[in-house]
């Protein structure tokens, strides 16, 4: 009994912060980029890119995981979904942000971050999610 209620917890936990996480990087970018400090190092952009979308997959990963829905189908639905959304972010920022444009290279920044993601949440997993 004990160790269902864990596992529960720990669902409703990633759930939270998949949710959060997404509401958060959503709101950043789409924020104008005037408004975000400038940092002087070439391509951080890039890897800023490449790491949110890395921490998007895992989180939703371990989110389907510990629902035990980890099928095979589902995680790539998770990698459709992650490459969707950056799309969406990139072309919403392309229209509707002033002072940001559309990026070709972020959008491979964040393909890069989704396969790298994918391939830590498959390395990591196990650690993560409860049996029972």
């Amino acid at each position: 009994m004990m160790l269902h209620t864990k596992r529960e917890l720990r669902v409703k936990i990633l759930q939270f912060c998949s949710l959060a996480y997404t509401l958060g990087i959503t709101v950043l970018l789409l924020f104008p980029a005037t408004i975000a400090p400038k940092i002087d190092v070439p391509s951080f952009d890039k890897i800023g890119h490449l790491v949110v979308f890395a921490v998007l997959v895992i989180l939703w990963g371990l989110f389907i995981s510990a629902k035990k829905a980890s099928t095979d189908f589902n995680i790539y639905k998770v990698l459709l979904g992650a490459f969707i959304y950056g799309i969406v972010i990139e072309a919403l920022q392309g229209l509707f942000i002033a002072s940001r444009t559309a990026d070709g290279w972020d959008l491979l920044a964040n393909t890069v971050g989704i396969l790298l993601g994918w391939i830590i949440f498959r390395q990591i997993k196990k650690v993560f999610v409860l049996k029972s």
